[in-house]
């Protein structure tokens, strides 16, 4: 008797929570970043956003793809990119999920640093 998961299982339950997320979870997080200030980076998609510093001008960009939404920050004067948040635990709550990308942006618009967002969705591995 095997004591394992069949890979097909693996990829069945994987495709069940992301369904669901698409299906539930994202309409909601959209409305939720719209609401916390990023906007939408062209009219045909809502998965692509941008949030704007004011003072500096630089832009957090949020991307949401089929396996994980993911924040970068954009320094606008130097062209650089960091990876600040990648969420792919697309089974975490709406809320959930709101709270560690504000957690993440705040992290980096305060102190400059990536805080361990792996470890905040509880994934069971090391990042």
């Amino acid at each position: 008797m095997r004591s394992f998961p069949t890979f097909a299982e693996l990829e069945v339950k994987r495709n069940e929570i992301n369904s669901r997320f698409h299906r539930e979870t994202k309409p909601l997080l959209i409305e939720r970043f719209q609401e916390f200030g990023f906007v939408p980076v062209n009219s045909n998609t809502k998965e692509y956003m941008v949030l704007t510093e004011a003072s500096t001008g630089n832009h957090y960009l949020l991307n949401i793809t089929k396996y994980e939404i993911r924040v970068e920050f954009e320094h606008v004067s130097r062209h650089e990119m960091v990876k600040i948040c990648e969420i792919s635990n697309l089974a975490l709550s709406a809320h959930t999920i709101m709270n560690i990308i504000i957690q993440a942006i705040d992290c980096w618009l305060q102190y400059g640093v990536v805080m361990d967002y792996v470890k905040v969705q509880h994934l069971g591995v090391e990042g």
